[in-house]
């Protein structure tokens, strides 16, 4: 049996109801890919959060009923929230629910990371960024796991000596990892920098999550990566090779990890080993949606973390999933980012591919050293 998710988010009453339903939509969309069912939703109208329970009382009251109502499992905030807010929250659904569990979105988007970790390397980040997103959870404020192995009389958490023990391990198990992906950062710099000598072709893929890059992928090197429907099905960097023209060199192409929105910085420091390969890539190509109703704030949302990255070059834009838009909406689209390095391709059914092909090629022949 699929959990069942109650979603819950707080906006202020500025927010357009259009609004609320796109955020909401994305959030339903992540409770799909980790294989969630969606029972309820609620949207509270509030200019702030409440800084203890993160919903009002009145709120809350109802949220009682509907967790107990709908046999909720796990009720997920559309928001980055407070540990405090959560444990909170999540103690007053204890009456109805004890195995309740309450996320904010970070934690939902770790825990389908959890089910899509295949490489040592992302389940090192993963776990990185877990520890250092939980908090104190860790020591007690919730049910994870090491609160259950122990507990003072009448709490849900560890005792206080319990507590200064999980820091020290937590502490030590933080620097392992930290001097474990300093280690594979340190061989991926290495591998980097011989390319970079050698004067190798490098392309790297980014964009949202769920824009079409691994189906492009497959387009441009002919490899058969299981494309699914889903966010963050890609975590690690894969790499492939393309002959774009016959005097165009050989291209080495990178498909990494997708984007989403108000992913805090700490989880974008946990991947940096992983986005390494699109750094330092020679050409960058920033895969869209054309499809998707918000397109202009998603390319801002990629933007902003390249930018956090440290990655100066500006990106070639592909616009992706032609197949879907009318001539109408594709001619619309095309006006819009006329002043912006673009192409409009398919990579599902190749259309605009040999454009998207000479334009690369000669980016490489310009630059080549």
């Amino acid at each position: 049996m699929p959990d069942r998710f109650l979603l819950l988010q707080v906006l202020p009453h500025s927010k357009q109801i259009d609004s609320a339903v796109q955020t909401m939509a994305e959030l339903t969309q992540l409770v799909n890919t980790y294989g969630g069912k969606v029972v309820k939703h609620i949207t509270q109208y509030k200019n702030h959060p409440d800084l203890a329970t993160y919903i009002g009382s009145g709120k809350l009251e109802e949220l009682i009923q509907l967790v107990e109502q709908f046999k909720v499992d796990v009720v997920a905030i559309n928001d980055l929230a407070k540990s405090s807010q959560l444990f909170r929250l999540e103690k007053a659904l204890w009456p109805v629910n004890q195995q309740i569990k309450v996320w904010d979105r970070v934690d939902l988007i770790l825990n389908i990371f959890d089910q899509h970790a295949t490489s040592t390397e992302a389940k090192l980040q993963i776990e990185l960024a877990k520890i250092q997103h939980i908090g104190p959870r860790i020591y007690g404020m919730g049910k994870t796991e090491l609160s259950r192995q122990g507990g003072g009389i009448g709490t849900r958490g560890l005792g206080e000596t319990n507590i200064e023990r999980e820091r020290r391990l937590i502490r030590k198990r933080t620097q392992q990892i930290k001097a474990e992906l300093a280690q594979r950062t340190k061989v991926q710099q290495t591998r980097i920098k011989k390319r970079q000598l050698k004067g190798i072709a490098t392309m790297a893929l980014v964009g949202y999550t769920s824009a079409g890059k691994t189906t492009l992928f497959n387009a441009l090197t002919s490899k058969r990566k299981t494309v699914h429907q889903g966010l963050f099905t890609t975590l690690d960097t894969v790499v492939g090779k393309i002959k774009l023209t016959q005097y165009a060199p050989t291209v080495l192409v990178s498909d990494t990890i997708g984007f989403i929105e108000n992913l805090p910085p700490f989880l974008v420091e946990a991947f940096q080993t992983t986005l390494m390969e699109s750094v330092a890539a020679k050409v960058l190509v920033h895969v869209v949606d054309a499809a998707d109703t918000q397109v202009q704030k998603k390319i801002g949302v990629v933007e902003d973390i390249l930018t956090e990255l440290g990655v100066s070059q500006p990106p070639l834009l592909v616009f992706n999933k032609l197949d879907l838009l009318s001539s109408e909406q594709a001619d619309a689209l095309k006006q819009q980012y006329a002043g912006r390095q673009s192409v409009f391709v398919s990579a599902l059914t190749q259309r605009g591919m040999l454009k998207f092909k000479q334009i690369i090629s000669q980016k490489f022949l310009v630059n080549l050293p």
